[in-house]
């Protein structure tokens, strides 16, 4: 009797793993070899916490956060940046951006960013915020000093916390990195990520040239090192010489701001916290409109002030004129100032040399005269034979 042996092969099993997840730290069991989640939501949570952190490192290295800590370096502490959250502080990157434009990215210094209530206050100290910063011209801010009219936000200094404290001796660095501490990664990240904030361009191209110098290199190693010595635009010619770019600049095209258009716009963003601006607002816009006949006030208002200020005259707004600007945009009562704003609207509203408003060109063509030609009736052979018998028979009478 032949018997059949049993079948000895059986399924491979699979190994249980016990590894700890990458993002929440705790122990899971899985067969997977690749798997280091322990479910999708850690997954998806460590995927955001890295972009965070991505965008955090753009803010970190921007022009804009070494200028906030050039400032809380200049107030001596962290708590000038008190109430910023993921959209204030986005809109102050725009606040600054907004600034570099009017000086035409590095080429004037006319504006500053102005604090309405002032930073270095008697017992306040102002903060770096959007609701009491507002961008002015260098002279009229330089002039105004501390004085505070009214507005704008400010802390007690007498309430500030030690441990907010700068120091004068700390680094640049430190500074940055306590100022994303204070304000909270979080929206920091996001205020990035809403105003596109990034890295600024010295520390973009030393990042690059740090990558693709080669130190075993002696004419790279010369580079290297005086890197740190080196000026942004030697390090962009540097880097331009590297990649074989010469001659291929790229110009930032600008434009020239009057002090009336930044401060008009500057009126215009803080009517939103004052509703007594926008008075001021479409009085403005009613005084250029002035300039465009047939043009109604609800069409002006509706216009932007770029586009009614490329037709004004350059003595639009006089000395005075601006310096009530500047007074209202600093806390001043509109009614403190109303005496030279109706005076304005008055020297607006007489006889102006307008621009006159467009229409179509209608070329008249006179049409020629009608010429009405009286033809003969038509006349048959057999009458034309007797009309010839006729005048012969007439002229052999006569003679």
């Amino acid at each position: 009797m032949n018997s059949t042996a049993p079948n000895t092969t059986s399924k491979r099993t699979k190994v249980v793993r016990r590894p700890r997840c990458k993002h929440c730290s705790k122990q899971f069991r899985t067969t997977s070899i690749k798997a280091i989640y322990c479910t999708r939501e850690c997954k998806q949570n460590a995927a955001t916490a890295k972009k965070r952190v991505r965008y955090t490192e753009r803010a970190r290295d921007s022009a804009f956060f070494q200028t906030l800590a050039f400032e809380a370096q200049r107030a001596g502490t962290l708590e000038i940046f008190t109430g910023l959250d993921a959209e204030s502080l986005a809109e102050l990157y725009r606040l600054y951006a907004f600034k570099l434009r009017a000086n035409r990215f590095g080429e004037a210094k006319d504006f500053e960013l102005s604090h309405i209530a002032p930073s270095q206050g008697e017992n306040t100290v102002g903060l770096y915020h959007p609701r009491n910063l507002t961008v002015a011209p260098k002279d009229m801010n330089r002039c105004h000093g501390t004085r505070h009219y009214g507005h704008g936000l400010s802390i007690d200094r007498n309430k500030l916390n030690p441990r907010n404290t700068v120091e004068r001796g700390e680094t640049q660095k430190a500074i940055v990195q306590r100022i994303i501490k204070f304000i909270g990664p979080e929206a920091v990240a996001q205020a990035s990520k809403l105003s596109g904030m990034q890295p600024s361009k010295r520390v973009t191209v030393l990042t690059w040239l740090r990558a693709h110098l080669d130190p075993s290199n002696s004419q790279h190693h010369t580079w290297l090192t005086s890197l740190d010595t080196m000026t942004t635009k030697a390090l962009t010619a540097l880097k331009a010489s590297i990649e074989g770019k010469e001659g291929r600049d790229f110009k930032i095209t600008t434009r020239a701001y009057t002090q009336c258009e930044v401060l008009y716009w500057e009126i215009e963003r803080h009517a939103q916290y004052r509703p007594e601006l926008a008075q001021v607002v479409k009085m403005i816009h009613v005084a250029a409109g002035h300039f465009f006949s047939g043009w109604s006030v609800d069409v002006i208002c509706f216009r932007s002030i770029a586009e009614l200020v490329r037709w004004v005259p350059a003595d639009f707004m006089s000395s005075p004129e601006l310096q009530a600007l500047f007074d209202v945009l600093h806390g001043k009562d509109v009614d403190a100032i109303r005496p030279v704003l109706e005076a304005f609207a008055e020297r607006h509203s007489g006889a102006v040399e307008r621009i006159p408003p467009y229409k179509p060109i209608v070329f008249r063509v006179q049409r020629p005269a009608r010429v009405v030609a009286t033809l003969p009736a038509p006349v048959s052979f057999a009458a034309e034979l007797d009309a010839g018998a006729v005048l012969r028979f007439c002229s052999h009478q006569s003679a």
